[in-house]
């Protein structure tokens, strides 16, 4: 058999080398392309929220890739490695501390253009992660006809809301609040442990539920801060103030109440104030949580949204330059997110309070920024700061049902 002459041996070399090197090309090429895009992921966010932030990202002019997690499982069983995500959209809560470890620290220059509280309310045990983007704030909604034709104000003690409520006369119970709807029954009961008891058993508190086994919650429960606040929601419930079937209320028995009745107060998150039409938010005013007599030092139950930076080490596939380039487009992005002309479209197309008090704004997130900024701090409910899985937090919304049901005997 005749062995292949030396020319030929050495032609299908180069062609094969060629080949690869083509090939190599092709390969790095895409895998660039890939690097250079922002991975944005969302967790935990309504999809009308998600929309926002997309279409604002839009306009921003960088190539980006969506991904919107299983908000049912805790956000870490989705993050197997450190460079799967670059920009991460969240509340502040048990699971934005669950990856506090593989993000950066929250960029001072961004954060220096925020005003108290709001600058330092996204933190990790002293540590600021996340940028605070939006809040969605927890309120006392009051019937400005009511009060008007009770000659009254609105009040700024839990004991002259009391005695608002024993005198009202409305055609439905005097205090409303969706009692089905886990968000906002434990907005309610976060916002009046602190307003009773104060920020230090608020978080004694929270120390216990972060400690409570699986669903059992009766350490908690017999605390007496904690006690104490299911009994004072429960006389609500046993004189009245509060109908029999509140526990059994949703948002939207709470809308319609509103259109059909005119309760005196409704406890609700602002989220749902900007859902009801113009005419009927038109005749409530906003308050927060009023507080126990003479009581110092306040802090705001809230969902805050939060921008945070991933660190995602240099790929093997990336030049030095290009993954710089890259962890420099999120930290603009963050920036971009917290000018006036951004935090105004944010605020307009979600309808929530801009963490940016520049920005421009109607009337009612107006007000809501003089509470925030008069305030203390701003933190997450006592749930969304205790728990990483959703299975856990429905678990604790019908314990707290069963334990102000028995507080109501």
């Amino acid at each position: 058999m005749k062995k292949p002459n030396k020319a030929l041996r050495k032609t299908v070399r180069l062609t094969l080398v060629t080949a690869s090197a083509v090939l190599l090309t092709l390969v790095y090429r895409h895998f660039s392309v890939k690097t250079e895009t922002i991975r944005v992921a969302y967790y935990g966010l309504a999809p009308s929220l998600v929309t926002d932030l997309a279409e604002w990202l839009d306009g921003r002019g960088v190539e980006r890739r969506d991904f919107i997690l299983d908000d049912s499982k805790p956000l870490r069983s989705h993050i197997k490695k450190t460079v799967q995500y670059d920009l991460l959209f969240i509340y502040d809560g048990a699971n934005m501390d669950s990856v506090s470890t593989i993000v950066r620290n929250a960029e001072t220059a961004a954060l220096q253009t925020l005003s108290l509280p709001v600058r330092i309310s996204v933190q990790t045990e002293g540590r600021l992660t996340g940028t605070p983007l939006l809040l969605d704030t927890f309120h006392l909604l009051y019937s400005k006809e009511v009060l008007e034709r009770m000659n009254a104000s609105p009040p700024f003690t839990l004991a002259r809301l009391e005695n608002l409520a024993f005198n009202a006369k409305t055609e439905t119970s005097p205090l409303l609040c969706a009692g089905k709807d886990d968000n906002h029954l434990i907005m309610l009961f976060s916002s009046l442990l602190e307003a009773q008891e104060g920020i230090e058993r608020f978080d004694e508190a929270l120390a216990k539920l972060k400690a409570s086994k699986e669903d059992d919650f009766t350490a908690f429960f017999a605390l007496e801060a904690v006690w104490n606040t299911l009994q004072r929601i429960g006389l609500w419930h046993k004189y009245g103030l509060l109908p029999r079937n509140w526990l059994e209320l949703t948002a939207e028995n709470l809308d319609a109440a509103l259109t059909n009745a005119r309760p005196l107060f409704v406890f609700a998150p602002l989220s749902f104030y900007r859902s009801l039409e113009d005419s009927q938010a038109q005749k409530y005013g906003l308050r927060v949580m009023p507080s126990a007599p003479h009581k110092t030092g306040r802090y705001l139950t809230a969902k805050t949204l939060a921008a945070l930076q991933f660190s995602v080490p240099k790929s093997p596939l990336q030049t030095a330059a290009q993954a710089t380039d890259k962890l420099a487009a999120g930290r603009a992005l963050i920036r971009e997110s917290l000018s006036a002309p951004s935090q105004t479209k944010l605020a307009s197309s979600s309808r929530l309070v801009p963490s940016n008090s520049k920005a421009e704004t109607d009337q009612a997130a107006q007000t809501v920024w003089r509470y925030v900024s008069a305030a203390d701090g701003v933190m997450p409910d006592i749930a969304q700061a205790s728990f990483t899985e959703a299975a856990q937090q429905r678990a604790f919304a019908e314990a707290l049902r069963k334990e102000l049901q028995r507080a109501a005997r």
